[in-house]
């Protein structure tokens, strides 16, 4: 196992691996917006392009990287047979993500996956782990600052973007959502992330990835966090 492997990043881009497996889209030529400098190497274990405003930590080897705004992306149409995006969107200004949603659209020919967090629910709960972020590191905890900030969106709002985006580029489109990650779940893998605690950390990212099966299970079951938009091409 990749030794950056968290549950939480397991429950992630599993789904979405399991999904373009079953499409027959794993050999495609996959785009990942917002990828950082993992994104879904280690799940996917296969070539891809990853594109994002800067590339800090640990790199996955078969990822291409390509410096570019989600807005704005850095391709010709087409590029590419699969685009995804996964926990970008809340991190752009309002203004910004249905623009966002369409350039996943324009460079893509195959498939669009949008996963996303949405919901008065899912909003309440980054509030009260930034408070407890904050309260027990003494600073702002930057990866849901710009939640907090910009807002999640309504599930409504982005099936809205789906289409238009669709529309705009003369697409014929056949949409499934699946929810992703469990709330209750998800509070208790969050709290294990923000230990101070070896031991703790040890147990959520060793130890803890041994029951991913039990995980999925438990994810699967509303109210959920995430939802992932699988958007297939015709």
């Amino acid at each position: 196992m990749f030794n950056r492997w968290h549950p939480q990043l397991a429950l992630r881009y599993l789904p979405i691996v399991s999904w373009i497996k079953k499409q027959g889209l794993i050999n495609s030529k996959i785009l990942e917006v917002g990828s950082g400098s993992l994104g879904i190497g280690p799940y996917l274990n296969r070539p891809f392009t990853g594109v994002d405003i800067n590339f800090f930590g640990p790199s996955w080897p078969k990822m291409k990287q390509v410096k570019g705004k989600a807005e704005k992306l850095p391709f010709p149409d087409s590029s590419f047979d699969v685009a995804l995006s996964v926990d970008v969107l809340e991190h752009l200004p309002r203004a910004n993500r249905p623009k966002a949603v369409a350039e996943l659209f324009r460079v893509s020919t195959k498939a669009v996956i949008i996963a996303v967090p949405c919901g008065a629910q899912s909003q309440l709960q980054d509030r009260v782990l930034y408070q407890e972020y904050q309260a027990k590191f003494g600073k702002p905890f930057p990866f849901l600052e710009e939640h907090l900030t910009y807002g999640l969106p309504k599930m409504s709002t982005v099936i809205s973007w789906i289409k238009a985006a669709a529309k705009s580029y003369r697409k014929d489109i056949n949409t499934q959502e699946q929810g992703n990650r469990n709330l209750s779940l998800r509070l208790w893998l969050m709290h294990g992330w923000m230990t101070r605690s070896v031991p703790v950390n040890f147990f959520f990212r060793k130890i803890l990835l041994l029951f991913l099966p039990i995980l999925f299970l438990l994810a699967r079951k509303p109210p959920h966090y995430r939802q992932i938009y699988f958007v297939k091409i015709n």
